[in-house]
């Protein structure tokens, strides 16, 4: 298992800062979305969230 040097990360992290924490957004952003649709036991939200994801996957070139 590889060793984690905090000190670097630290440092990479800030340095990085505006765009980890756009990505950060979106991602919280994306995940409240699910959060909010099992809460709600909405179906269909799920449904198309798991849709748009499976999609978005296949046109970036996952399996």
């Amino acid at each position: 298992m590889a060793r984690l040097d905090e000190d670097m990360w630290t440092e990479l992290f800030l340095d990085d800062e505006d765009f980890l924490t756009a990505e950060l957004e979106e991602l919280i952003g994306h995940l409240t979305d699910y959060r909010n649709a099992l809460r709600a036991k909405d179906t269909q939200r799920l449904h198309d969230l798991l849709k748009e994801g499976r999609e978005l996957k296949a046109t970036a070139g996952g399996n």
